[in-house]
């Protein structure tokens, strides 16, 4: 039997993205509307549960041994679309073209509404997801894409194709996390640093570097409050300046546990963390997909706003194609 869809209240809808703004002023702590249901009894959170970048093993029992089990054999079927994402307070995030379209928490599931302005929104996501994950994610997928249709954001696709087409164990870098965001709960508030996030995470496979890449589609996404420049200047204040041993203690430990998890769930199978591994020497990358005679002004811009951050590190440029993502 077909589970029900109901008509989106549009009153209550909002702007708001649950793909990461490439607006970086935004409050980081903004909410957005989101249909959910949340079951089972509120227990006060453990204040190192907040920290951690873990799925909860309650919930990596019930998708490995438990009621989940159809949605977690989805989504390994349905790796070319779907990834699935570790994240805070026990919780694991599914997207779909950069965006977020399921929010999985023990006893929560969720999706933000903004997707559904004039469409059909999904009235029972517990029964769905648990019961008939391929229909929750044919439908919403169809949403989505009427959305990112109505909303065109040049590298959503392209962000989440990159992470999805290296993952070969013969691939230069393995990419680990999407909408990579470092915790700061341990920092004070006034040395915390505004945008610190990154399109992807990933390690050199041979040399065990960490590395985050910055994906870029259009000039315009060069310059701006979202642009090289910003990156460059996030990236160091992040983990090259004073507060550089929180974060890099916190990068390390979400590291180990999103591979951990992922290996648990079997969505990494050809992949150990390697001896070398060392978050001494972290890199960042910039992935540019220009348009076709884009490549030597894409060279420009990039030159001119590393001159202007307050870097004196050498980033490497890596360029892709819609028929070539490999990060060589």
């Amino acid at each position: 039997m077909r589970i029900g869809w109901l008509t989106c209240i549009p009153a209550v809808l909002l702007p708001h993205s649950l793909c990461r703004s490439t607006t970086a002023n935004a409050p980081a702590n903004r909410q957005m509307p989101i249909a959910s249901v949340v079951s089972g009894h509120c227990k006060k959170r453990k204040k190192n549960l907040v920290m951690a970048r873990k799925i909860h093993k309650k919930l990596i029992e019930r998708m490995t041994n438990g009621d989940l089990i159809p949605l977690l054999n989805f989504l390994k079927t349905n790796k070319e679309k779907l990834r699935l994402e570790v994240r805070q307070v026990g919780k694991a995030f599914v997207y779909y073209k950069k965006c977020k379209i399921l929010e999985l928490g023990l006893n929560s599931y969720s999706i933000d509404e903004k997707y559904f302005e004039n469409n059909l929104k999904p009235t029972d996501i517990k029964n769905q997801v648990i019961n008939n994950p391929e229909l929750y994610f044919k439908e919403t997928l169809l949403v989505v894409d009427s959305w990112l249709n109505k909303h065109r954001k040049q590298e959503f696709e392209t962000q989440h194709n990159i992470a999805i087409h290296n993952q070969d164990k013969d691939d230069k870098y393995i990419i680990l996390d999407m909408e990579y965001n470092f915790s700061q709960s341990e920092i004070e508030k006034s040395k915390r640093v505004k945008r610190a996030g990154f399109d992807l995470l990933g390690i050199e496979r041979q040399t065990g570097k960490v590395v985050f890449f910055e994906v870029k589609k259009g000039l315009k996404a060069l310059t701006g409050k979202a642009g090289i420049k910003t990156h460059i200047n996030d990236f160091e204040e992040c983990l090259y300046r004073k507060n550089k041993d929180d974060f890099r203690k916190n990068l390390i430990a979400d590291i180990r546990n999103i591979v951990s998890d992922k290996k648990k769930l079997g969505l990494i199978d050809n992949f150990d963390l390697p001896d070398t591994l060392s978050i001494e020497d972290i890199d960042l990358v910039f992935v540019f997909e220009p348009l076709a005679g884009d490549k030597d002004d894409y060279s420009k811009i990039y030159k001119e706003e590393h001159r202007k951050s307050a870097s004196l590190r050498e980033f490497r440029t890596i360029y892709v194609s819609e028929n070539n993502l490999k990060l060589i």
